[in-house]
């Protein structure tokens, strides 16, 4: 009888050793879901996970970093780049019971999300990947694949701010003043000031700072040569809508030479933060003041070498 029961016992122990986690890497980015997996070295991104239970006292999983370095476990969560060996920092942990109401919590229907910084470390060689593996309470689960590129930029919105990451939400694009307030209505830009932009995903830097840690002042990005990293433009539009997608540019506008482009590189005192500051050219005449159904008289779009471009409406003194 002692026998038998060891034997059970070693056979339990093997199946744990062995066994994989549940979790479902459901998606990666900045709302739900989203596909593929492509990321940035240094990017901050939030991985939404189907499959993971609460902890086990029942409680659902919620953690937020509290210190720097940021931590690689947290709520009992951790990650890492399998193929380097590479720790994941994690800004935050939450997880949302989506079941209906009065059933209780199973892993089927809870919804995970963490908010992280990828490594510096992914490299860049072409056709790069690397597997992703995350653990549950100390318990692997099986790789995910990851397409590594040079940028995959995502300017800062009002959802992000506050980690919204609901689809349906409607998130702005923001734009700010030197002295960090927002630009708006009541607070327009003027021609001659510097905005700034707050963005995820811009690449690698020089020099190169720790993931996880905070960047230190004049942290520039690295650059190739005859390649600009960031291209900024200005536009006298009117816009209805501050979540509007970039319209179709001619080949006559991907070849304009663009705005000087003052700093693009990491937010100094900031964890995978980047930032982009651009002087409004003195040229740039507005034809109509902000108010009503116009919510910007001015356009800025940002284009990255790989991650495309993002518009942004923005108010104007006329």
């Amino acid at each position: 009888m002692k026998i038998t029961r060891y034997v059970a016992l070693c056979l339990w122990s093997l199946h744990a050793a062995f066994a994989q986690a549940p979790a479902t890497l459901a998606a990666i980015g900045y709302s739900t879901p989203a596909a593929p997996l492509p990321v940035a070295p240094g990017q901050v991104v939030t991985l939404f996970l189907r499959g993971v239970g609460p902890l086990f006292d029942g409680q659902l999983r919620s953690g937020q970093a509290a210190s720097v370095p940021l931590p690689t476990t947290l709520a009992g969560l951790s990650a890492r780049i399998a193929d380097l060996q590479v720790s994941v920092p994690i800004f935050a942990v939450r997880q949302e019971n989506d079941c209906l109401p009065g059933e209780a919590a199973n892993p089927a229907c809870l919804l995970t999300s963490i908010r992280v910084q990828m490594p510096f470390e992914l490299g860049l060689e072409a056709g790069l990947e690397r597997e992703l593996v995350l653990e549950v309470d100390g318990q692997s689960s099986r790789s995910f694949p990851l397409n590594v590129v040079s940028d995959n930029s995502h300017v800062i919105t009002s959802c992000d701010a506050t980690w919204d990451t609901n689809w349906a939400s409607s998130c702005s694009r923001l734009i700010f003043h030197p002295d960090g307030t927002p630009v708006s209505e009541k607070a327009p830009a003027t021609r001659g000031e510097t905005l700034v932009l707050y963005v995820w995903g811009l690449g690698r830097t020089s020099p190169a700072v720790p993931t996880g840690e905070l960047s230190p002042a004049g942290t520039k990005l690295l650059e190739a040569p005859a390649i600009r990293a960031v291209r900024a433009r200005f536009l006298n539009s009117l816009l209805t809508s501050l979540t509007a997608t970039p319209r179709a540019y001619s080949a006559e506008d991907a070849n304009d030479p663009g705005s000087p482009i003052a700093f693009s590189g990491l937010a100094p005192g900031q964890v995978g933060l980047y930032q982009v500051n651009v002087p409004v050219p003195q040229s740039l005449q507005p034809a109509a003041s902000c108010g009503n159904e116009i919510l910007a008289n001015a356009v800025l779009h940002i284009t990255t070498y790989f991650g495309g471009t993002e518009e942004m409406g923005f108010c104007m003194r006329p």
